[in-house]
C-alpha cells in the first residue's frame, strides 16, 4: 500500500466537502487544523473552502488559502483512511505534497507543517514575481527539442513518458502557449500564480530556507520516496524541503522505487491526478491497482465505499 499526495494545481473549491460532512474524523483533522490557521490568519479556511457561495469551478488560486488548503485535505483524508485500519507501507509526494507525505510518514507534525506552509505561501507572494505552470501531454523531449519553449520557459517536473510541466513568467508561458496551440499539442494552465520548481523563485529562497530551519523534522518511520531525487529518502531536512519546492520534480522515477513497498497506489490528492499519472506510468502492468478517492467530477462517498469494498473486504 502506498499513499500518493499531490501539489499545487490539485486545489478547487468543495474539495474534500463530503467527507466534511460525512466522515468524523476526516472532520475532526480539518477542524484542527482549522484551529491552527484561524490562530495565525484570523480567518478560518474551512469557512472559505465550503462556502457555498462558491463552486467547484470558481477560480482557487490565492497562494494564502490553496497552500494550506491542499495540505490539509490530504492530512485529513489520510487520518480518515488510517482510522479504518488502511495504513500505508510506503508514501510519495509531489512538489508540496511532500509536506503531507512527511506528516503520514511521522517524519513532520502536522501543526508544524501547517505553520510553515503558511509562511511559505506569504514570503512567496511576497518575494517571487508572478508566474504560472502549464501540464503538457506529450514526450519531455519536446522541452529540449524545441528553442522556442526551453527559452521561455523552465523544465518543472517529468511525471511520465508523455507528460511533463513547464514553469515561467507570465509574458514567457504566453509565447510557449501559442507555440502548443499552433502545433496542436494537449496542454493546460494550471491554476496556480507562482512559477514553482524554477529559478524564478529564487528570490524567496532565503527567506524560505530560514523559515524552514525553524520545523522539527525526524527521520520517516516508513519508506518515504521522494519526487525531488527519485529515490528513498532515509531523513529529511530543511535544505531538501526547499528543493521540493525549486526542483524539478521526477514523480515518474519515485513510482519505479516505490513500487517495490506496494501492488495497491491509493492518490489522497484532491484531483486525483496522481492517479492518472500512476495509471498511465504502469499501464503495461496488470498487478497494480491504482485508487483516487477526490475529485471535482466524481462522488467522494462512492469512490470511498469501493475503496472500502476492495480493501476491508474479508
Amino acid at each position: 500500500m502506498v499513499f500518493m499526495f499531490s501539489g499545487q494545481g490539485s486545489q478547487y473549491f468543495h474539495m474534500g466537502k463530503a467527507f466534511y460532512d460525512h466522515e468524523p474524523e476526516f472532520r475532526e483533522q480539518m477542524n484542527r487544523l482549522d484551529a491552527v490557521f484561524q490562530e495565525l490568519s484570523g480567518n478560518s479556511l474551512i469557512r472559505y473552502l465550503y462556502d457555498e457561495r462558491r463552486s467547484k469551478s470558481d477560480e482557487f488560486v490565492d497562494l494564502f488559502y490553496t497552500h494550506p488548503a491542499i495540505f490539509m485535505v490530504e492530512v485529513a483524508t489520510a487520518h480518515m483512511l488510517m482510522s479504518k485500519g488502511i495504513r500505508p507501507q510506503a508514501v510519495i509526494g509531489s512538489s508540496m505534497g511532500e509536506y503531507a507525505a512527511a506528516v503520514v510518514a511521522g517524519a513532520l507534525d502536522a501543526e508544524d507543517g501547517l505553520r510553515c506552509l503558511f509562511d511559505q505561501a506569504r514570503l512567496l507572494k511576497a518575494l517571487s514575481p508572478p508566474g504560472g505552470m502549464i501540464a503538457v501531454l506529450t514526450s519531455p523531449a519536446l522541452y529540449d527539442e524545441v528553442p522556442v519553449i526551453h527559452h521561455h520557459a523552465q523544465l518543472a517536473a517529468v511525471n511520465h513518458q508523455s507528460h511533463f510541466v513547464l514553469a515561467g513568467n507570465e509574458e514567457g508561458l504566453d509565447v510557449v502557449e501559442r507555440y502548443l496551440r499552433m502545433k496542436d499539442i494537449t496542454h493546460l494552465r494550471l491554476p496556480v500564480t507562482v512559477p514553482f520548481h524554477s529559478a524564478h523563485i529564487d528570490a524567496a529562497g532565503e527567506a524560505v530556507r530560514e523559515r524552514l530551519w525553524q520545523v522539527t523534522f525526524r527521520p520517516p518511520r516508513i519508506p518515504f520516496y521522494s519526487s525531488v531525487t527519485g529515490r528513498r529518502m532515509p531523513h529529511l531536512t530543511a535544505n531538501y524541503f526547499w528543493d521540493v519546492l525549486r526542483q524539478p520534480i521526477r514523480f515518474g522515477e519515485a513510482l519505479n522505487e516505490a513500487v517495490a513497498h506496494g501492488v495497491t497506489f491509493i492518490d489522497l490528492g484532491p484531483s486525483g491526478t496522481l492517479a492518472n499519472l500512476a495509471n498511465a506510468h504502469f499501464r503495461t502492468k496488470r498487478d497494480l491497482h491504482v485508487f483516487s478517492l477526490l475529485s471535482p467530477f466524481t462522488g467522494h462517498q462512492k469512490a470511498l465505499e469501493m475503496l472500502y469494498a476492495r480493501l476491508l473486504q474479508p
